[in-house]
């Protein structure tokens, strides 16, 4: 905190700037900080970013008298723009109820709430009724060092006009008690549910019609089939969710699905989609047919994404698309990478994209742009990469080396003698033979390199050449760097012994 003559730097900074600056920190730090600057003393009273967290505290006593000093003490008259409250215990805890209240009486538009509950607990939804607020994520977050994970339970209903956010994670929803939740939010346009539980239900229903983005991630086993009507829906994106899902979204524009099992959806297609990215991380014999059909559902999205693995399964199960011609009439990009960037030599199917599938995929859309990256591909350019960083270590060591006594950069070096040569030859000797070491290691790397480039076509083959010829051309400046320096010091230390007899 510097001053330039009689003014303090912070003075000049406005309130929404040092508001950004603060919100960085929890309230309790917030506080602590209003000691470096007369200009933040009472900054705090109108900050409209309010982080609240019972971590900080040695007991939740002391943190609710914290709470009960700190809203008496702000302005009444600034809003709040964003809350978030990390919370261990019950929600009904009288601290919890006193935050939610004033948050909301203030016009809150955030609201992040992380609960760490000790037991299964009920988190009584008319906490987050309010007309004003826009984002409100709701996570039962794991305390550190438990063995197990209890249920928040969402109970009631909300009140919440002006929501078009809405992120749960671990909650758990009981029979249809979830469908007010949704009804109540009318301007609902972005969903996110991770590691999602239910109670009594079979089917998870997801309708609503102004909803735009839909996230769905992990979910408990019992849930059978979620039927998803949004007629405004863009942007669905699927991760380890399972089960069937029925989807009635014509608006959309991409689709990305990642999971061990091939998705299994129902749909009366996507006249839309413009993006379509799968991976199925460990596909068997029996999801060749499953990922077919997907495929099948997706005829019109124009950039198409899949993983090796999808290739090579359905590369092994060509019966499916021999007697199919290519549905993909619009598509104008394929890219195919693996997901498991195994070693080549490791990969567990080594079955080359078959002419077949090729043609099923490209054949509808002759002028479609195609990439294929293959696992050889990827652990060569790994390889270059590490030698990329050894080499410059090594180049910035080998211009380190210097004689002892004698400044870097220093173009008068002292008066050389001879125990000055002798203690500077031991140091290179012991450098040389770590850098022997190190281009040891090199040259093993390259010849790993060599022996993927030699499995490659040769137009892949083409793509890391320039950077494998690079590499060599360094190692050899390298090498010669060492030999020349070798050569200077010998030579210095044969003029010290010259110099020593003649004296």
């Amino acid at each position: 905190m510097s001053l330039e003559g009689d003014t303090d730097r912070l003075s000049s900074l406005p309130d929404d700037l040092i508001h950004k600056i603060l919100a960085l920190s929890n309230i309790k730090q917030v506080i602590e900080k209003s000691v470096l600057s007369p200009r933040w003393r009472y900054i705090w009273t109108s900050m409209p970013y309010l982080t609240f967290s019972t971590e900080d505290f040695t007991t939740l006593p002391k943190f609710s008298k914290f709470i009960t000093k700190f809203l008496s003490g702000r302005d009444n008259h600034t809003n709040v723009n964003s809350m978030k409250l990390t919370f261990r215990g019950k929600a009904s805890q009288t601290f919890v109820k006193k935050i939610m209240n004033y948050a909301i009486s203030h016009n809150v538009q955030q609201l992040n709430v992380v609960c760490m509950p000790e037991k299964d607990m009920e988190v009584p939804l008319s906490l987050f009724s309010s007309q004003s607020l826009k984002h409100l994520s709701l996570t039962m977050q794991i305390r550190k060092g438990s063995r197990y994970r209890y249920n928040g339970y969402l109970a009631s209903t909300w009140e919440l006009p002006m929501l078009t956010t809405l992120e749960l994670e671990y909650v758990t929803l009981r029979d249809d008690n979830y469908v007010s939740i949704f009804s109540k939010c009318a301007n609902m346009k972005n969903l996110t549910l991770k590691n999602l539980r239910t109670t009594g239900l079979n089917d998870f229903n997801i309708c609503h019609p102004r909803l735009s983005n839909l996230t769905l991630e992990n979910n408990n086993l019992d849930m059978k089939v979620v039927n998803v009507v949004a007629p405004q829906l863009q942007n669905l994106t699927i991760k380890f969710f399972y089960a069937k899902f029925v989807v009635s979204a014509p608006a959309l524009a991409s689709l990305h699905y990642s999971g061990t099992h091939a998705l299994r959806l129902s749909t009366k297609g996507f006249p839309s989609l413009e993006k379509a990215d799968i991976c199925v991380y460990f596909p068997n014999d029996p999801d060749a047919h499953k990922i077919f059909h997907l495929l099948q559902q997706l005829h019109n999205v124009h950039i198409l994404t899949l993983n090796l693995e999808v290739v090579e399964i359905l590369s092994s199960s060509v019966e499916l698309v021999l007697p199919q011609s290519s549905p993909f009439v619009n598509l104008k990009r394929l890219s195919i990478y693996p997901f498991k960037q195994y070693w080549p030599e490791k990969a567990p199917h080594k079955v080359a994209m078959s002419s077949q599938l090729k043609s099923y995929l490209l054949d509808g859309s002759p002028k479609c742009a195609y990439t294929i990256v293959l696992r050889e591909e990827i652990v060569a350019q790994k390889i270059m990469e590490g030698l990329a960083v050894i080499l410059e270590k090594e180049k910035k060591d080998n211009n380190k080396i210097t004689l002892e006594g004698e400044e870097a950069g220093n173009h008068k070096p002292k008066k050389v003698n001879y125990e000055d040569v002798k203690s500077c030859w031991e140091i290179l000797c012991v450098q040389t033979k770590r850098r022997k070491e190190t281009v040891d290691l090199i040259i093993s790397k390259l010849q790993r390199v060599e022996e993927i480039l030699a499995r490659l076509p040769a137009s892949y083959k083409a793509k890391i050449q320039p950077s494998f010829s690079e590499t060599g051309i360094i190692m050899t400046k390298l090498t010669d760097s060492i030999k020349f320096k070798c050569d200077e010091t010998l030579s210095r230390f044969q003029l010290a012994t010259t110099l020593e007899s003649s004296s």
